[in-house]
């Protein structure tokens, strides 16, 4: 349910600094999983393989 309101929000683009802080501290404590986290945050792929 969290993941989706956030989603929609995204969508609208209504995601502010402060709400993005907000979703750091929910993925913190396990409220998102890392996956819906980088779909929230933009962060595409494998953050640990790097590319040449």
């Amino acid at each position: 349910m969290l993941y989706r309101t956030l989603l929609k929000l995204k969508e609208r683009n209504r995601l502010t600094d402060d709400l993005k802080n907000k979703i750091d501290v929910f993925f913190a404590v396990g409220r998102i999983t890392e996956d819906q986290y980088n779909d929230l945050m933009d962060i595409k792929g494998d953050p640990t393989q790097l590319t040449d």
